[in-house]
C-alpha cells in the first residue's frame, strides 16, 4: 500500500452548482496515479472513496490511503463501478475457469466472480464485464456475451445473472444502475445498422428506447433515483452530442463548448442535483476539453470546466490542460477527470467542493 502525493490548492470561489451562487471552498488536486496509458474512475456518493481502472489494474483510493492496488482486471475492459458507501467495487476479473467474468470486490470477501447467464459463451477469453452497482452493492449490471453479440444483464445474490435481452443478431449493454435500483440504462443496438441507441429498463416494463427508435446514441449514467439520465445522441446537427433526459423535459441536447458545427460531446456522469460533466470538442484532431452543465440553469450553455475553475481563481499548473471530466459524485461535491501537458504526459485531477 502506497500513499501517493498530490498538489492541493484551496481557494474561496463563487460557483453556481445549485440554484443560487454560494461561496464554497474548492480543493484542486493533480493526483499522482500509478503509471497507465488510460484511466477510468467511479466515485462513492460523497466523493470520499474512488474506484479506479488504470489500464486494467484496479485500485481503491481514499485521501488517507491513496491508491491501493486490488489486482488485475481485463486490460481491454474500461469498466469500473462503486457502491454509494464505497464498500463495493465492480469490474471484470479472472474467473475460476481462467476466463474473465464480472466480479465484485468487498473488504470482507475480496473479489467474487458473478458468473454468467445460462445462455452465454466465451468471447476472446471473457464471459462479460461488470459496469455498475446500486447503493449497497446488492445489485449489479453489465454485459455478457452470447456470441456473436453481447447482452445486457442484471445480477443479484438471489437471482444470479439475468439477461435483459438484445436485438436479433446484435448487442446490448447495461452501463449504469441507479442507486435505488429502479432504473438501468445503457445501449441497445439497431439490428439493421449496428448503431447504438440509448435505452432504459424499468421494473416490470420492457426496454424503452427513450431517445427515439432510430436515434444513434447511448446512455452512460443515471441519478440515484433514476429520474435523470445522461449520455450521447445524434441531435439535429447530425453529430453526436451530450444529452440530459428527464420524463418532464424529454431529451435535451447540451451542444458543445465551442459551438463549432462539427464538434462532438459526451456526458459521462450526472449528480443528483442535475450537474452534468463530460467532454466536448473534436476527438479526431482538434482536441477535447472537460465541460460542466447545470440542469438548474437550463438556459445556460455547457461551459469549459478548465476555464470555469481558472476564472474562479484555481491555479492550474502551467502547460497542463484538462481533457475530460470522467465522473461526478452523486452529491455533486467531487469531480474527477484527466489532464495532459505539452509534452503529452498525462494524469488525473480531482476538484472537491466543500
Amino acid at each position: 500500500m502506497k500513499k501517493w502525493s498530490f498538489l492541493t490548492i484551496a481557494v474561496l470561489v463563487l460557483v453556481c452548482l445549485s440554484t443560487s451562487a454560494v461561496a464554497q471552498s474548492v480543493t484542486f488536486r493533480l493526483l499522482k496515479t500509478p503509471p497507465a496509458p488510460w484511466f477510468n474512475y467511479a466515485l462513492s456518493r460523497n466523493g470520499k472513496v474512488m474506484a479506479a481502472n488504470l489500464a486494467g489494474e484496479i485500485y481503491r483510493w481514499t485521501p488517507k490511503t491513496g491508491f491501493v492496488d486490488l489486482g488485475p482486471s481485463d486490460p481491454f475492459n474500461t469498466s469500473i463501478g462503486i457502491s454509494a458507501d464505497g464498500s463495493a467495487i465492480i469490474t471484470s476479473i479472472l474467473g475460476p475457469d481462467g476466463n474473465t467474468n464480472p466480479g465484485i470486490w468487498k473488504q470482507s470477501t475480496g473479489w467474487v466472480s458473478l458468473g454468467h447467464p445460462k445462455q452465454a459463451c466465451v468471447m476472446d477469453g471473457n464471459w462479460g464485464s461488470g459496469w455498475s452497482l446500486n447503493a449497497d452493492g446488492s445489485m449489479a449490471v453489465g454485459l455478457a456475451w452470447y456470441c456473436p453479440g453481447a447482452q445486457a444483464f442484471r445480477w443479484s445474490a438471489w437471482d444470479g445473472v439475468v439477461g435483459l435481452g438484445h436485438p436479433p443478431g446484435a448487442s446490448s449493454r447495461a452501463s449504469a444502475i441507479s442507486a435505488d435500483s429502479s432504473t438501468i440504462v445503457g445501449f441497445y443496438e439497431n439490428p439493421t445498422t449496428g448503431e447504438r441507441r440509448a435505452v432504459r429498463w424499468l421494473p416490470g416494463k420492457k426496454k424503452e428506447l427513450f431517445a427515439g427508435n432510430q436515434t444513434p446514441g447511448e446512455a452512460t449514467a443515471v441519478s440515484s433515483d433514476g429520474s435523470k439520465i445522461v449520455g450521447q445522441a445524434v441531435d439535429a446537427s447530425g453529430y453526436p452530442r451530450a444529452f440530459y433526459y428527464t420524463d418532464a423535459a424529454g431529451l435535451v441536447s447540451l451542444g458543445t463548448v465551442s459551438g463549432n458545427d462539427t464538434d462532438q460531446s459526451v456526458a459521462n456522469a450526472v449528480s443528483d442535483q442535475g450537474v452534468v460533466v463530460g467532454w466536448s470538442g473534436d476527438p479526431f484532431g482538434g482536441g477535447i476539453v472537460p465541460f460542466i452543465w447545470n440542469a438548474q440553469n437550463p438556459g445556460s450553455p455547457m461551459a469549459s470546466l478548465q476555464d470555469t475553475l481558472a476564472a474562479a481563481g484555481i491555479k492550474i499548473p502551467k502547460n497542463v490542460y484538462l481533457t475530460t471530466a470522467l465522473t461526478i459524485s452523486a452529491d455533486g461535491s467531487t469531480i474527477v477527470g484527466t489532464w495532459m501537458d505539452i509534452n503529452y504526459n498525462q494524469g488525473s485531477w480531482m476538484a472537491r467542493f466543500k
